[in-house]
């Protein structure tokens, strides 16, 4: 894992990252407890995310797509800039002009999107492919650690001078990412693709789905990823409803459970980044899908036998480590099944395609968490993480064999 770190582009670009990561989250921390703060109404806080949500379904694949028009590091450095320019408007007092926020969220979403992308398709140009998997959990380490900082900053800043601190901090943060990207060596592999620009945008973005319509790999993949994005859009809905009528307890003990995830996100990192290299990514996915659920199924019948907080406090945080490993395979089976030159669309189809099933389980979760036990619904959502991982394991196992079968054929043509 440390050898990794000695390639000065990825040690770069992993920092980056990481300042990206903690700017966005103050953002998604600050922006939902000011909105709470002025207006006092659940449902026009929920609209923060919601704006967020619909940006990232309706552009993510455009947001993707960039990343194989234009050189990956160029756009990540403006695309952080730009990042950094949109936060401005919040300098001011917006508590008159919420429409300010949600355009802010929601280009912060698309322009977070578009960053993802593109330093996603480069990993496979800055490390070697067998060590994929690793340099993902190490991806996954900085999100998860831009969280905790992000996150406890957010709610800080929120309390001074209004929007301002947070607006001044995430712009720092999106800057030094930008400067970071700037300095960093484009690639260490020889023989990078150069991007695909002999079509129109348009066209590159169609001919692109078409792709990863016909990659029966990627469909497999992203068949998963859809199972998991409607169980965690249940979970972001019925987690709160959980916490107050099985546990009985308050919202103290929600943003404590929240927060301490990512604590299980470093650890993830660290295990994955250590050992994933000995498993396939197909085996990861589907180990990190089955464990999550198993956890979650212990997490969610728990009040039958204890409501004690420190139980859960150890729960929340070990269901932390089956997501790394889960992210870190579905990302490394993207980048080892997608020619270089696709990769930008293919991370653009993989955000919106999650953001758009999580939409689906939040809107499930609106319509059965009242009319419904939500202990029982919450048990379907761990369901579902398991039908995510036997997808992984059994339907990635057939498609690949499938993609090597020819090989083995034209091997045997040619001897």
């Amino acid at each position: 894992m440390f050898t990794l770190l000695r390639h000065r582009g990825f040690a770069l670009t992993l920092l980056a990252g990481l300042c990206s990561s903690v700017a966005s989250w103050l953002l998604l921390t600050g922006l939902p407890i000011y909105v709470f703060g002025v207006t006092g109404s659940a449902f026009i806080t929920s609209a923060v995310f919601l704006v967020e949500l619909l940006c990232g379904i309706t552009l993510g694949s455009f947001a993707g797509a960039l990343a194989d028009r234009f050189d990956r590091f160029r756009l990540m450095a403006c695309v952080a800039v730009l990042q950094a320019a949109a936060v401005i408007p919040l300098l001011g007092r917006p508590e008159h002009h919420l429409w300010i926020i949600s355009l802010v969220a929601g280009t912060q979403a698309v322009l977070s999107q578009t960053f993802d992308s593109a330093r996603n398709a480069a990993l496979p140009n800055l490390v070697e492919a067998a060590h994929l998997v690793r340099a993902n959990s190490l991806v996954a380490l900085t999100i998860s650690v831009g969280r905790l900082i992000g996150g406890s900053l957010g709610g800080f800043a929120i309390t001074r001078e209004g929007t301002r601190y947070l607006a001044i901090g995430s712009a720092v943060a999106f800057v030094v990412a930008a400067a970071l990207i700037a300095v960093a060596p484009r690639a260490v592999q020889h023989g990078a693709s150069p991007p695909e620009r002999t079509s129109s945008f348009l066209g590159a973005w169609r001919s692109g789905l078409a792709a990863m319509l016909h990659n029966s790999t990627v469909r497999v993949t992203f068949l998963s990823v859809a199972l998991g994005g409607i169980a965690q859009g249940l979970f972001v809905v019925l987690f709160v409803v959980f916490v107050s009528r099985a546990l009985h307890a308050d919202g103290t003990l929600t943003g404590v459970l929240r927060g301490v995830q990512a604590i299980g996100g470093v650890a993830g990192g660290l295990i994955v980044g250590t050992l994933g290299a000995r498993l396939s990514p197909r085996l990861l996915m589907s180990l990190g899908a089955t464990t999550f659920a198993l956890v979650s199924l212990v997490i969610w019948n728990g009040p039958a036998v204890t409501r004690q907080p420190e139980w859960y406090v150890l729960l929340f945080i070990l269901v932390g480590v089956p997501g790394i490993a889960y992210n870190s395979g579905a990302f490394a089976q993207i980048q080892q099944s997608v020619p270089n030159t696709d990769l930008g669309r293919a991370f653009g189809g993989y955000y919106a395609i999650y953001n758009a099933s999580q939409g689906l389980g939040m809107v499930a979760a609106g319509l059965l968490g009242d009319a419904l036990n939500v202990v029982l619904v919450l048990n379907v959502q761990a369901a579902l993480y398991l039908a995510s991982g036997a997808v992984a394991y059994v339907g990635l196992r057939s498609a690949l064999r499938q993609r090597s079968a020819p090989r083995q054929r034209s091997t045997v043509d040619i001897g």
